[in-house]
């Protein structure tokens, strides 16, 4: 398998990569709200489809105890496939529960971990499902959240066993751990989608990797679109993979990877802490 390579291809077919191979996939998935790109998934049933084939690949790539991290709008915003009715489905109870049940054996099956809220721009602002003119009946606003989740999932119900404690901390307990773990993440969309239509800031793949991978370790990101997540990896000192149906994102993808020189790269420092916390709020209850 070779490593630091971004596959023009469907990721429905990710046979480049190996089984048990990937430690950390970060990835966002198209969004089910009417975008261009979304010609070649008529129906709702298309979508759902497309992410089942989508992650079952990468469940099979991801080492036992590995993380996968997914950027998804929970809901769909149906009016443009609904014959004009703008009605929300919620998208993601439904691949949690085919990721729970993808293989019939426990240790291949990825159980929700973690969620994260990132708290980004004012709907009115960024979203055309958002209007306020003379043709907006009163009592028919549409209300939209000021936030997307980032949901973690886990590979089988045991932590890594190439890793233990021994191998040290890689963020530090002050600077990072205890702003990451609070679960709020505040950090604005990327203002210029001028190379793909849908990118994701680059600190949010930096924290991601930061919090569930070592240096060294192979990040996945099988909707590479403009290599956001490839190029994170590649500054923090670890191995990328990408999946991307179109050549003109490859190869944008890969001209920002070759962009990346040693003055950006950050050397993560081992962090050992073996104090306990003293700051923990006993009188809460």
């Amino acid at each position: 398998m070779e490593l630091n390579k971004i596959y023009c291809g469907d990721s429905r077919r990710m046979d480049k990569i190996d089984d048990n191979s990937v430690h950390l996939t970060i990835t966002s998935p198209p969004y089910y709200v009417g975008k261009d790109y979304e010609v070649y998934l008529p129906t709702l049933s298309d979508y759902f489809e497309m992410l089942c084939g989508v992650f079952r690949e990468v469940v099979r790539v991801t080492i036992p105890g590995g993380k996968i991290v997914i950027n998804l709008g929970d809901i769909a915003v149906g009016s443009k496939y609904n014959d004009g009715f703008p009605e929300e489905v919620l998208i993601m109870p439904e691949l949690a529960k085919f990721l729970k049940h993808v293989d019939g054996k426990p240790e291949n099956n990825a159980y929700l971990y973690a969620r994260i809220i990132w708290e980004k721009d004012d709907p009115w602002a960024n979203s055309s499902h958002v209007s306020f003119h003379k043709n907006i009946q009163h009592a028919e606003y549409r209300v939209l959240p000021a936030w997307e989740y980032i949901f973690v999932f886990r590979k089988g119900r045991e932590a890594r066993k190439d890793k233990s404690s021994a191998d040290g901390r890689w963020i530090g307990k002050n600077k990072e751990w205890k702003k990451w773990v609070h679960g709020i993440w505040q950090m604005r969309s990327v203002r210029r989608n001028e190379y793909h239509e849908a990118m994701f800031p680059e600190e949010l793949v930096k924290r991601c990797i930061k919090m569930y991978s070592f240096p060294n370790d192979v990040v996945l990101d099988p909707f590479v679109g403009s290599g956001t997540s490839a190029v994170g990896a590649k500054k923090l000192c670890r191995n990328y993979l990408g999946y991307e149906l179109k050549q003109e994102h490859v190869d944008y993808a890969n001209k920002r990877l070759a962009a990346v020189d040693d003055s950006m790269i950050e050397i993560q420092e081992e962090y050992r802490d073996k104090t306990v916390n003293k700051e923990l709020q006993k009188d809460l209850f």
